[in-house]
């Protein structure tokens, strides 16, 4: 298997980009012949008015020109893919390197409202989502976003995805082939409500006793007089009526047709694109249990989704006008599509859901795969029954491994409690957000940045980056005392937590603030939580004396030498020692 390294994405952005040139080349061919044809057809034309004979060959060389035609369409395709094979792989080399813009950011996941999400930096630019989405659908960013956000709630489920992502993490070529062909149609203004009105809807034609016998028995009588016609031009007037009566009960239905094309024409294509998706994984052979089950299902989805939108095509083919006159004023046309699109429905609309479902599963998981294949030294976590959380070694996945300063954690064990104290800049909030994102990571199944990871299936809950609303006439204080309430509710249902709360109480004086921290960590002492709470007030240090077995003091230090201030980020047992904010003021010239 071969290691990831900027240099190997960047020799296979080259190789990719030397096929798409190659392509390019079949493409220029391809529409030059064409060209020659559609010369040589003229000149075989011209010469037809003089020698018949001549007009013989014009099939011959319109079945070549179409074959041309989907030859090149095909061509075009393939160029495409390997187009965004290329773009994937430049933007591989530059990501490993921790510079991954190009990577949508899932700013619309992002919710201030969330009970972490957007204190722990999800979403938006820069961000952990941003970092790992590889996601080759709208579907798939969806998934991922939700397996951020909704954190799985067993252990089997866990370690289910870790095996998966494991497997998928081998499986280089597979996971770039998903992206470029999830990224040939941009899907991400497509919405499946109409589509899933529409699979909720009753049936119009299919399985409607009269509606048989119309669009075969109209057709039928409608086409024997046509061929009367074509022998005895008599029979002309009552193939006429025949038609009449056709586009006249046709017509009565068109409103109704009208609205159920509307309903689906958008995601046509989209859902042919699916289908390929889906066939890629169904020629892909695959091992661990959740991709055998996602690989079962794209068996059938595969077909019949493609099944599914060359139906919807064809039922399009009545925007012709021509068409619409002659399809249903001789066969009926319209009544024969959307009898054959309801026969799908009525097979298919259970199914089509969870064949979207697992679609977006595995395309999520593809995200957590290669992050597991760009970083392989980063550790599966292990589910732990009892309520702690230990980490070695344990960093942000977003801080380059040359700068991050990594630290060994021990919650829970005996301390559910760890107060962290420190100065501005220091590493308090970072070590918070590690904690927060790496138990994120655990419960998605992914590996997590740390040489062994152990925690608990509980709620997380945060309480970091509190705003106030205007428009919900809700000051920052009380945004934050609403916050807290709503974690101590939880606590009080019995819920098993781990909360990470950063200078809480920070709209009040110090005074107020130090006696609510007091009341608070005493309170969440006696319940089923594990705390990182960072503050400024070292006071609160002697709680550790009061109650060792419950709370436990950490710090992060900075020094001051030879007037430059700096900070090792390393987690050290104890009450902090050391403040910043004078120096600093002094030295920007803030005070003398």
């Amino acid at each position: 298997m071969p290691v990831a390294s900027s240099e190997l994405y960047t020799q296979r952005a080259s190789q990719f980009q030397k096929e798409t040139e190659q392509v390019e080349r079949v493409i220029s061919k391809y529409a030059w012949t064409r060209v020659v044809l559609i010369v040589i057809g003229i000149g075989v034309v011209y010469q037809g008015f003089t020698n018949s004979l001549f007009f013989y060959s014009v099939p011959v060389i319109l079945f070549f020109f179409f074959f041309l035609v989907k030859r090149q369409t095909k061509e075009e395709e393939k160029k495409q893919l390997l187009k965004n094979l290329t773009k994937l792989n430049l933007a591989e080399a530059k990501a490993i390197n921790f510079e991954f813009d190009e990577f949508a950011d899932g700013s619309r996941f992002a919710d201030p409202h969330h009970p972490y999400s957007y204190d722990l930096d999800l979403f938006g630019k820069g961000s952990l989502y941003q970092y790992i989405n590889r996601s080759a659908t709208q579907l798939g960013e969806e998934r991922l976003a939700s397996d951020f956000t909704q954190l799985t709630a067993n252990k089997e489920t866990i370690l289910s995805r870790q095996e998966a992502v494991r497997e998928l993490g081998t499986l280089l070529e597979f996971r770039q082939q998903a992206w470029a062909l999830g990224r040939q149609i941009n899907d991400f203004a497509f919405s499946l409500k109409p589509i899933t009105q529409w699979l909720g809807e009753s049936s119009v034609i299919y399985g409607k006793k009269l509606h048989t016998i119309l669009k075969w028995g109209l057709p039928a009588i409608t086409l024997s007089i046509l061929a009367l016609t074509i022998s005895d031009s008599k029979y002309y007037p009552l193939l006429l009526v025949m038609m009449i009566i056709q586009l006249t009960i046709t017509g009565i239905y068109s409103k109704q047709f009208q609205q159920m094309q509307s309903l689906l024409a958008n995601g046509k294509m989209v859902l042919d694109n699916y289908s390929k998706v889906f066939n890629l994984l169904h020629q892909q052979n695959v091992f661990s249990a959740l991709m055998k089950k996602h690989h079962a299902v794209a068996d059938k989805a595969a077909t019949e989704v493609k099944l599914f939108s060359g139906l919807v095509n064809s039922f399009e083919s009545r925007m012709n006008p021509i068409a619409m006159m002659f399809g249903n004023g001789f066969f009926m046309y319209d009544f024969h599509s959307v009898s054959k699109l309801e026969a799908w429905r009525e097979q298919n609309a259970k199914d089509l859901p969870n064949w979207l479902e697992s679609l977006a599963e595995w395309d999520a998981l593809i995200s957590l795969a290669t992050l597991h294949f760009n970083q392989p030294s980063y550790a599966f976590g292990e589910v732990s029954e009892e309520l702690l959380i230990k980490g070695t070694q344990v960093g942000h996945p977003l801080i380059s491994g040359t700068s991050r300063v990594n630290n060994d954690v021990n919650l829970g064990d005996p301390a559910g409690i760890m107060l962290i104290t420190g100065a501005n800049m220091a590493g308090k909030s970072t070590f918070l957000r590690t904690i927060g994102v790496n138990f994120v990571l655990a419960h998605a199944g992914a590996p997590v940045c740390a040489t062994r990871w152990i925690s608990p299936i509980i709620t997380l809950r945060s309480g970091m980056r509190t705003s106030d609303s205007l428009q919900d006439h809700q000051s920052y204080f009380y945004a934050e005392l609403y916050r807290l309430q709503s974690i101590m509710e939880d606590l009080r249902s019995g819920k098993r937590m781990l909360i990470l709360l950063d200078e809480i109480l920070k709209g009040t004086n110090s005074t107020d603030k130090q006696a609510g921290s007091r009341e608070l960590i005493k309170q969440l002492k006696e319940c089923n939580a594990l705390v990182l709470l960072a503050t400024h007030d070292i006071a609160l240090g002697d709680l550790e004396e009061q109650f060792p077995k419950q709370i436990v003091n950490t710090c992060f230090e900075g020094k001051i030498e030879d007037g430059q201030l700096s900070f090792d980020y390393t987690l050290h047992y104890g009450v902090a020692q050391k403040a910043n904010a004078t120096f600093l003021m002094k030295r920007m010239g803030i005070i003398p």
